[in-house]
């Protein structure tokens, strides 16, 4: 029984931390993300990243190891069509908010990145981990777990039994040896 409650435990606190991740509803995320990359197609670490609307910062970040930012933004439908200004160090570059308004569920998500200076819309194929993969090795240590507490627990069971049967064995030894003395 405790085994049962405590699976439903770790099962229930991951499906809340994992729902606690979204900050705001889809229809007002706006997540702008890509790389910043030199002229040997190296990211470049440590980069501070900026959004602008007008003379107003949107968002900031700076980029990781492999030169990769992500910025989430707080924008509504009515944002749809608006011209930020993303500048990534030295290089800037305009981006026309983009989305279906129709869509309230999909993720709304820019990619831009900067290849030696030169800023580009399109996602690059440089390798990340996709996102399924974290909570599928979640659902796998979980797993992992029950069977190594199963384990535990039979083996526990197998040790009382054969201490149990051992101690048949001995009465049934110690009577057998007080009735040869009767004889």
């Amino acid at each position: 029984m405790k085994i049962k409650t405590f699976i439903l435990s770790i099962l229930v606190g991951y499906l809340l931390v994992t729902s606690a991740w979204a900050e705001h509803e889809a229809n007002h995320r706006y997540n702008i993300r890509g790389y910043i990359l030199d002229s040997n197609q190296q990211g470049i670490s440590g980069l501070a990243i900026q959004v602008f609307s007008g003379t107003q910062i949107l968002g900031a970040s700076t980029t990781d190891s492999d030169g990769y930012y992500s910025l989430h933004l707080h924008l509504h439908n009515v944002d749809r069509g608006r011209t930020l200004l993303l500048r990534a160090g030295k290089h800037k570059a305009e981006l026309r908010v983009t989305f279906d308004a129709t869509d309230q569920t999909t993720a709304r998500v820019h990619e831009a990145n900067f290849v030696d200076g030169t800023f580009t819309e399109s996602r690059l194929s440089r390798f990340r981990i996709p996102s399924w993969v974290y909570p599928l090795g979640g659902f796998i240590l979980l797993g992992v777990i029950v069977v190594a507490l199963e384990t535990r627990r039979k083996k526990k069971i197998r040790q009382k039994m054969k201490a149990s049967h051992a101690n048949q064995q001995a009465t049934k030894h110690k009577a057998k040896k007080g009735r040869r003395k009767k004889h």
